[in-house]
């Protein structure tokens, strides 16, 4: 018997040994799965949520916007998520979004120099229509000023410009026939810029800022008797139910910016803002490509219901060039601060070379 202790104690003891160091009981450093810490939960990225403000959703420029939201979510693995609204669903005019952008009422949109010229008349410096012979010539003279432009709004709004889209060349759409400089006289124009009412008084008409969602109203009411606006939003926007006549055009495709509140935009990470400016250059890119198309596009699609394209007679050509040097260009001036201003520097260096139309010490404007 005593044999046999010392045989089945030894045994007994190994065996608690065992059960202790399977269950943490021992002293030493043996740790088991059940009392380690559990690991950190992996957080998930941080999504960047904004609304961006299209003009206006039925238009071609804002469908690639629309493209473009899709591309930075799927790039992004939806880190970036653009969320697509519009002025009439935000009871925007346009004229005050600059203001908006500033003060973070607004994240993320399009806006217009035309619209915004009376906060900020500098920026129409490649706007003004009557004074550029091509569409051409008007992207020369942006690309002359774009980065003066990107820098002032940056300057003195604090907005970061992303990019820039465009709009196709501008039409007056009427209720009337406009083939000789009496038609307009006494004529109510829509116009969605000062520089564009400067161009209707010049052709003896009154000039009328309307927002653009507004305009088919105002035509069928009698309101207005035509409106200024692309040749393709037009038609998106039914303007051949209330009008009649395609006139035009008045040359000049609007390069609107693309742009974000500056506490927005610095919020990003910098590998995010690197993504969204690539993508909406290229986006731009593709704007710039198909452009030309919707000049025609809308003035044929207009005609195929049942309105009447009119192009400008040599005599309101004419008209328009005198209107430019007489009240577009020097207007424009007077707003921007006069001969010693900037902005007017900037024209004199950079823009007269191009349009051939000076800006004197006196305000006045003359061929170079």
């Amino acid at each position: 018997m005593k044999a046999l202790r010392k045989f089945v104690i030894p045994i007994l003891l190994g065996m608690l040994l065992l059960i202790l160091a399977a269950c943490g009981g021992d002293d030493g450093d043996t740790t088991t799965a059940a009392t380690q810490p559990p690991a950190a939960a992996t957080q998930p990225p941080t999504v960047y949520s904004f609304q961006f403000a299209c003009i206006n959703r039925t238009l071609n420029p804002c469908k690639l916007i629309m493209k473009l939201a899709d591309t930075l979510r799927a790039r992004t693995n939806g880190q970036l998520d653009i969320q697509i609204s519009s002025f009439p669903e935000l009871g925007l005019a346009g004229p005050d979004t600059l203001r908006l952008l500033q003060d973070g009422t607004l994240d993320f949109g399009e806006i217009y120099g035309g619209y915004v010229g009376g906060d900020f008349p500098a920026i129409e410096m490649a706007e003004l229509l009557g004074l550029y012979e091509s569409s051409a010539m008007q992207e020369e003279v942006f690309n002359a000023v774009r980065e003066d432009e990107i820098r002032m709004i940056r300057e003195q709004f604090g907005a970061e410009v992303i990019s820039y889209i465009y709009y196709p060349d501008q039409f007056i759409f009427s209720k009337t026939p406009l083939r000789t400089l009496e038609d307009f006289d006494g004529l109510k124009i829509r116009t969605h810029s000062t520089a564009l009412g400067d161009l209707a008084a010049g052709l003896g008409a009154s000039g009328q800022f309307v927002a653009f969602s507004e305009v088919y109203t105002a035509l069928e009411r009698g309101v207005l008797d035509a409106g200024v606006t692309g040749s393709t939003p037009a038609y998106g926007q039914k303007w051949y139910e209330v009008s009649k006549y395609i006139v035009g055009p008045l040359t000049s495709h609007p390069h609107v910016m693309v742009a974000m509140n500056k506490g927005r935009w610095d919020a990003l990470p910098t590998n995010l803002q690197q993504i969204l400016k690539e993508e909406a250059a290229k986006t731009q890119a593709e704007n710039l490509r198909l452009v030309n198309g919707w000049d025609q596009e809308g003035v044929d699609l207009g005609v195929a219901e049942g309105m009447e394209h009119i192009p400008f007679t040599p005599e309101i050509k004419k008209a328009i060039k005198e209107a430019v040097l007489d009240r577009i260009v020097p207007n424009w001036a007077a707003r921007a601060g006069g001969y010693d201003s900037e902005a007017v520097k900037i024209y004199n260096d950079k823009v007269a070379p191009i349009v051939g139309v000076k800006i004197n010490p006196d305000g006045s404007a003359s061929p170079n």
